[in-house]
């Protein structure tokens, strides 16, 4: 093996260490709205990837409309970097995703807003992609999320998904009462 072959692959390999180190550190610590703070985001790594497109994108842009000569292919890829860079700060300014004790509050990556009460989900699903456990939650109107729950803290559809298992239905703030039983497991509002 060359030098040069052996210094690729270290590079490679150091790349991939220190996105893995991203990956675990923002698992750890979950992306959280100032204004709302039940409100989680995705990792801030998404926004500085897309502002990092955006620059290498605008400057590529500039060379590549700047020069005559400059080939088609050059141009479009450049746009392509730029249009990317904007979709990943987009998405990063529309998602969130609020899980609360008998709903939850979510705003897809194109903008809009859905609150999906427990007692209206029609399906669920827990499936594994790329080593990764995603839920899959569908409403009765077809309000659909779809999310790693290893990401994002669950933990209170979580919760209403094994009341369900239990009970047969959905918890409603209606099952439990102020100071009633079952009033420490499932508390009302949130």
């Amino acid at each position: 093996m060359s030098t040069e072959s052996i210094l690729k692959v270290l590079i490679m390999a150091f790349a991939a260490m220190f996105i893995a180190a991203i990956a675990w550190w923002a698992r750890k610590h979950p992306n959280r709205s100032k204004q709302y703070p039940e409100q989680v985001r995705m990792p801030k790594v998404v926004p500085i990837i897309g502002w990092l497109f955006l620059i290498v994108g605008l400057l590529m842009s500039l060379v590549s409309f700047g020069y005559d000569r400059s080939p088609v292919g050059a141009r479009i890829a450049a746009v392509a970097i730029f249009l990317g860079g904007l979709a990943f700060v987009l998405m990063y300014r529309n998602f969130y995703v609020a899980p609360r004790d008998f709903e939850v509050a979510f705003r897809s990556v194109f903008g809009k807003e859905h609150l999906l009460p427990y007692s209206e989900i029609a399906h669920y699903s827990f499936q594994a992609m790329k080593g990764q456990p995603y839920l899959t939650v569908k409403s009765a109107e077809g309000v659909k999320l779809s999310l790693n729950i290893r990401a994002y803290d669950m933990t209170p559809l979580l919760r209403a998904i094994d009341f369900h298992k239990v009970t047969g239905h959905w918890p409603a703030r209606t099952d439990v009462t102020a100071g009633g039983p079952g009033a420490e497991k499932y508390p009302s509002g949130n």
